[in-house]
């Protein structure tokens, strides 16, 4: 009897040892996190400043949080979906990330969600993916966005165009992809629900370079003005191009915020002014939190950062507070998801964020209007449009 309960007491000691043991190797062990953006292509551009960003705060955090290192290991998927899956795959299967990050192209967002959503490894979204469903119909307990959703911040700006701005007739002009479709049709919805009209809708390749055959079909004395969605180089090919053959001289130019994304500016140049947009963030959001990442981004990138930078840097503000939450245990996953869908945060770039019930950030958005400004070119906020915008099109006016 006697022996059968040394037994037994040495067994749990054994175990609470190898307990101890375990939990040493994990806070020993670094935290993982594969970064999967588009680094090559035409949307080069909002991918790398959204990984910008993100690396940009871990970096101020020493690359350590909650006693743990972290390490990025980055892919580049060149917005292609089969090269995504196959990074993908060599994050989650080779080098064992305990979480993904990343993605701006919505096309990639769709092909990579089953097999996340399978392998159950936690994925933030950031920088510009924002296919509808992905947090919606197609949702995931293992999927977050902190950036936008596609249709989520034009909502409030259809009723704005069509009601304070005055423009009754408009022509839609888009990249013809997920984004460009899914993004344009959230303006169109609540535009015409305003009580105006979309007279036409023109989508143009991704990539292209002349635009002439395009820009030729704006039906221009049917519309007041054109409402406009492209990314990076075809966003600065488009709007030089506008200018260029009159159309700016005849039509304001309104649209998606990334259209005259900042980084984008200075090669427009004077072809800039004037764009009216909606958006969450903008480098010219007068607070204390912006300035200080302003500043950062600059001192580390030379270039102003944008929304996709602030959305990068706002996700991994988002997983170092759950990660802070679980002290560092990410292997315990139910947890660490738990944490996760409740961040709040006060000092984003952006100001507020949350993640609503199926975990799409919600925000407040502003009409921006570009300005020169001392030789540069700034989209400086002329209106609060919206606040506590959800991707259900819920919010304040």
């Amino acid at each position: 009897m006697k022996l059968d309960k040394l037994v037994r007491s040495v067994a749990s000691a054994a175990t609470i040892i190898l307990s101890l043991a375990s939990a040493d190797a994990f806070a020993q062990a670094p935290i993982k996190i594969g970064v999967i953006q588009t680094y090559t292509g035409p949307l080069a551009g909002p991918g790398t400043d959204a990984s910008n960003g993100f690396t940009l705060f871990f970096e101020q955090k020493g690359n350590m949080v909650a006693g743990r290192t972290i390490q990025l290991i980055k892919e580049d998927d060149a917005a292609n979906p089969a090269q995504a899956m196959e990074r993908a795959r060599r994050l989650v299967e080779r080098e064992n990330v305990h979480l993904l990050s990343g993605i701006t192209s919505s096309a990639v967002a769709y092909a990579v969600r089953d097999y996340v959503h399978g392998k159950e490894t936690p994925l933030v979204l950031m920088g510009a993916a924002g296919s509808n469903s992905l947090t919606n119909e197609r949702g995931s307990p293992y999927i977050f966005r902190a950036s936008l959703g596609n249709r989520q911040f034009n909502a409030p700006f259809g009723p704005y165009a069509c009601q304070k701005l005055g423009y009754k007739r408009v022509a839609i002009m888009a990249s013809d992809f997920v984004t460009g479709h899914e993004q344009s049709k959230g303006f169109k919805e609540t535009y015409e629900k305003a009580g105006c009209k979309v007279v036409k809708e023109i989508f143009v390749p991704l990539g292209t370079v002349d635009f002439a055959p395009f820009l030729t079909q704006i039906p221009a004395g049917e519309v007041d003005a054109v409402w406009a969605m492209f990314f990076g180089a075809d966003s600065i090919g488009y709007v030089k191009q506008y200018d260029a053959l009159g159309y700016k001289a005849k039509l304001p130019l309104v649209g998606a915020g990334g259209l005259p994304s900042e980084r984008l500016l200075a090669p427009m140049g004077t072809s800039s002014v004037g764009i009216t947009s909606a958006m969450f963030y903008t480098v010219t959001l007068d607070t204390p939190e912006n300035k200080a990442f302003v500043q950062a981004y600059r001192a580390k990138f030379n270039n102003v950062p944008d929304a996709t930078s602030a959305s990068g840097y706002t996700a991994a503000m988002a997983i170092a507070a759950a990660l802070e939450a679980v002290n560092g245990r990410i292997e315990d996953k139910p947890a660490f998801l738990a944490a996760l869908r409740k961040v709040e945060l006060t000092q984003a770039p952006y100001g507020r964020f949350r993640f609503d019930a199926k975990q799409n950030v919600v925000f407040d958005t502003f009409v921006t209007r570009v300005q020169a400004r001392d030789g540069t070119f700034v989209p400086v906020i002329v209106d609060k449009l919206a606040s506590d915008v959800d991707q259900f099109w819920q919010y304040k006016p």
